[in-house]
């Protein structure tokens, strides 16, 4: 017998006769769970005011939300916008903000202050100009060199940094423009889980309202956005308390759609057939989202042509035959993953289907020839 295995044994046969074998686990010197009447859970919410809309129904008060779409659909210029109606109290001609003047801290990892300047300026003899004029409870946070402290990894020092801020500033909204600044690995499970609970905490700890904004994948454009155009998708959505992406147009290269996907305080308004259309547009030296229309996402979404069809699922075939995962092969084409099941399900009916209709493969029935007992 292996030495180290026959300690082992000998261990365990030890303490067969020990009083505390098997004997319970300690007790938790407090429960981590409150527990009343249904009707007493009734009366305690009663209490208190009802949540504040801070972007129409697509974003509330004390609520942990996600903004999501791909590179280069704005939305950065939206969350900016977001942040100026909260902090000046104004609400804009298509959303409300009922909460009135209020701090927000905005923490920008996406634009340098030249960045931000151009799309809040006019420009004019190669300066910037006309400086738009923003409310002074427009906090707005740059990224700088700096290394954590031993033991803490960057994840966690960027959010006891945020709840120093939030602290210091007495605020109580906060966005982040994006996460995948503070934790690049959003895309694995456990990752997406440990960092939502992070941020869960701080959000109940301090009270706070945050919205977070994040870049998905690549997608296929003629296909509807759903939950799982989110990277991380499963794991972020369950620590979510609501969440709403961006689309582009194929009307007009200016034009994006507003889409709720993820819906807790009120009933969802802006869904499939009913999404907020808007133009991108820069009057004067605020580059922002102006109202257009309501109408269907399918009235948006890009329409493919039968080779392109063909073309992108002959590619979906291919991968699927080294990859051997529908998950990574709806990632590297920008398809869902369902998508790639439907492909490759569909491409092995049709080769059964081709395998029968060989001829070659036909048996014929022969007749039985009569032996004589």
């Amino acid at each position: 017998m292996v030495p180290a295995y026959k300690d082992l044994i000998e261990r365990a046969a030890e303490n067969i006769g020990r009083e505390d074998w098997g004997s319970p686990s300690p007790q938790p010197n407090s429960s981590p769970f409150t527990g009343k009447k249904a009707y007493e859970w009734l009366q305690q919410a009663a209490t208190k005011p009802m949540p504040k809309q801070l972007f129409g129904h697509f974003w509330f008060e004390g609520e942990l939300c996600v903004l999501f779409a791909t590179t280069n659909t704005g939305k950065s210029i939206l969350a900016v916008q977001i942040a100026d109606n909260i902090a000046s109290g104004i609400s804009s001609a298509s959303w409300d903000v009922n909460c009135g003047p209020r701090k927000v801290l905005f923490f920008d990892f996406e634009l340098s202050d030249r960045q931000f300047t151009r799309r809040y300026s006019e420009e004019e003899d190669g300066r910037y100009s006309n400086l738009y004029r923003f409310h002074d409870n427009f906090i707005r946070y740059e990224r700088q060199a700096a290394a954590p402290p031993e033991g803490v990894n960057m994840a966690e020092y960027y959010i006891q940094s945020i709840r120093q801020e939030v602290q210091q500033q007495q605020a109580q909204i906060i966005i982040i423009d994006n996460i995948t600044w503070i934790n690049h690995r959003l895309e694995k499970s456990a990752e997406a889980g440990a960092f939502m609970q992070h941020l869960n905490n701080l959000k109940k700890e301090e009270e706070l309202s945050i919205l977070l904004i994040a870049h998905t994948p690549k997608r296929d454009p003629t296909t509807p956005i759903t939950i799982n155009d989110l990277a991380g998708s499963a794991q972020l959505m369950n620590f979510l308390d609501s969440s709403f992406a961006i689309g582009m147009s194929r009307k007009d290269p200016q034009i994006r759609y507003l889409k709720q996907i993820k819906v807790r305080e009120c009933e969802k308004t802006y869904g499939e057939e009913n999404v907020m259309v808007c133009m991108l547009e820069k009057p004067i030296n605020f580059l922002k989202y102006t109202f257009l229309d309501y109408g269907r996402e399918q009235e948006h979404l890009r329409q493919q042509s039968e080779k392109g069809r063909s073309a992108r699922d002959a590619e979906i075939i291919e991968l699927y035959a080294d990859l051997q995962s529908y998950r990574a092969v709806a990632e590297r084409v920008g398809v869902s993953h369902q998508t790639v099941k439907r492909v490759i399900d569909r491409n092995l009916a049709t080769a059964e289907e081709a395998e029968d209709d060989n001829p070659a493969n036909w048996i014929e029935d022969e007749e039985e020839e009569d032996i004589p007992f």
